[in-house]
């Protein structure tokens, strides 16, 4: 007998089989019970959700000998038929390979009025439906709204914003939801123990495929024969991840403790076996976000449906952030994860950005709980009325004497400028969290002809402010909060802060009163160990 695969072996024989969408299975049988059949019912929802299992089974209930019931026996040779897909009288079409109006023309519309052959009833299954031409829709229009009694269309489709709404209007809508991780896991545990796999499989490996399904019950089968497959004896944790390019959620705890822990050399150990072990460092991004994003959910009392292991890391893992540092963290990995996408060095940028992701937890530590209360909240977005706001706010009630304001042009200079300057970093914190991160140890010391002196304490942001697009990003924002057009940033360091010279350790105590020829050159591993040590 000739294999098949497993997602068609452990297709559903009967609704109680069905694993999920229980409330589209619960409206079929009572419409079946109480003789309340629809003439067209139309099937929505993604992928692997059971729309085509869910319409043979429809078919099923309506032609079993046992008569139309609820529940379909499975055994007779109407159901076998309609099961191995050789009834006549189930029609099965793809809308993808039959767009024309030809088609149905010849399959749906010339045929349709015909008696069963063989059955009670003649049902027309169309996949993929919003593939149809437009004029392929109108051919069936008529049809599809003045069927013969024995007949039943079932349409189904991924996107049914495509399907016409005169086409919506006459059909019974059903929307397949995504399945949830336990009862994805629960099925694939079910599969294995009938395969033989008894104690051959890892837990956490099953929840690895289950994530990576994302609600498909189909494709969490094809992942797991395909594991299945490339396995000798037992299906691990490394074995899918190094089959489907996904990262582990250990991998992402250990992640996510050393951002709270501020800790880079493990940052950076991270990323270097990340490297070393051919992971996808893109893919390691977007599984942080995600992961991030479930940390955040947990911690706000939106709980998944997920199995006991993960269920408990991240009641243990969201323990470690408030609600306000996993937001910030999230869009600092949407950032990260989209500027990758440009990058010509992968790793260094996946590195810049795990450290300011670390860099910004930190500072939010340091920042007085008072200033944050203090800081101006900016709602408005236009940015003359964002200061205007700030002014109002902190200007006193009692009547002043009656001085003549400033000028505009007066305002707008270097004092100016430091007294709103913790609006402006609020406004460039929801623009770019990385570029907010580099100011965070930056102050205006001068206004020279539309360009503004930013004096910085630390190399390293002073170097990354003077990258273009960060550059841009920072002078719009600028420009937007105090309506200075043409305003441009002049970034310089401190002279209390030397740049180290290529080559040559750095030492905070002592770069600065070294000559250049006391500096003894060395190696770039004991240039990064340096840089790790003073911190």
């Amino acid at each position: 007998m000739a294999y098949e695969t497993l997602y068609r072996k452990y297709r559903p024989r009967k609704f109680s089989d069905v694993v999920g969408q229980r409330h589209v299975v619960r409206a079929i049988q009572n419409a079946i019970a109480s003789k309340r059949i629809a003439h067209a019912y139309l099937f929505c929802g993604q992928r692997g959700t059971g729309k085509t299992t869910m319409a043979r089974l429809l078919a099923m209930a309506l032609n079993c000998e046992k008569g139309v019931s609820p529940e379909p026996c499975g055994n007779c040779s109407a159901c076998q038929s309609i099961v191995k897909g050789s009834a006549m009288d189930v029609v099965e079409i793809d809308a993808a390979s039959h767009t024309g109006v030809d088609a149905v023309r010849e399959v749906i519309v010339e045929r349709v009025s015909f008696l069963p052959a063989a059955l009670r009833y003649k049902v027309y299954i169309i996949d993929e439906v919003h593939m149809l031409s437009t004029a392929a829709f109108n051919a069936l229009l008529k049809t599809l709204e003045e069927p013969p009694p024995q007949v039943v269309f079932v349409l189904a489709t991924t996107d049914p914003h495509k399907v016409p709404a005169t086409i919506r209007s006459r059909c019974l809508r059903f929307d397949f939801h995504p399945i949830s991780a336990k009862d994805i896991a629960q099925r694939l545990i079910f599969v294995l123990e009938n395969e033989g796999w008894q104690g051959r499989f890892d837990p956490a490996a099953i929840s690895l495929i289950v994530r990576a399904a994302r609600g498909a019950l189909r494709d969490a089968l094809t992942m797991m024969e395909q594991a299945m497959n490339f396995a000798d004896e037992k299906i691990t944790v490394d074995l899918v991840r190094s089959l489907l390019g996904i990262t582990d959620d250990e991998f992402l705890s250990r992640l996510v403790s050393a951002l709270r822990e501020g800790d880079v050399p493990a940052l950076w150990n991270l990323v270097l076996e990340a490297v070393e072990t051919g992971r996808d460092l893109n893919q390691i991004a977007h599984d942080l976000a995600t992961y991030l994003r479930e940390l955040l959910n947990y911690k706000i009392g939106v709980f998944a449906d997920e199995i006991e292991e993960r269920t408990s890391l991240l009641q243990q893992q969201s323990e470690l952030f408030n609600e306000f540092e996993l937001m910030r963290l999230i869009r600092a990995a949407w950032e990260l994860e989209r500027d990758l996408r440009a990058a010509t060095d992968v790793q260094l940028v996946l590195e810049i950005g795990l450290l300011n992701m670390a860099m910004s937890l930190k500072a939010m530590e340091e920042v007085p709980a008072e200033k944050a209360a203090a800081t101006p909240t900016v709602t408005v977005p236009q940015p003359s009325r964002q200061i205007a706001e700030a002014i109002t706010h902190q200007a006193p009630t009692a009547p002043q004497p009656e001085t003549p304001l400033p000028p505009q042009e007066e305002l707008l200079g270097l004092e100016y400028i430091r007294r709103h300057w913790e609006i402006f970093l609020e406004q460039l914190k929801r623009t770019s969290m990385v570029a907010y991160s580099f100011l965070l140890n930056a102050e205006p010391t001068d206004l020279q002809d539309n360009q503004l002196v930013l004096t910085f304490q630390h190399a390293f942001s002073y170097e990354c402010v003077n990258d273009r697009s960060y550059r841009e990003t920072i002078e719009q924002c600028l420009r937007d909060v105090f309506n200075i057009p043409n305003l441009k940033i002049k970034p310089v360091l401190s002279a209390q802060v030397t740049q180290p010279l290529v080559g040559t350790p750095v030492d905070a105590t002592s770069t600065a009163k070294a000559s250049p020829s006391q500096q003894r050159e060395v190696d770039t591993e004991e240039f990064l160990a340096s840089l790790f040590d003073n911190q």
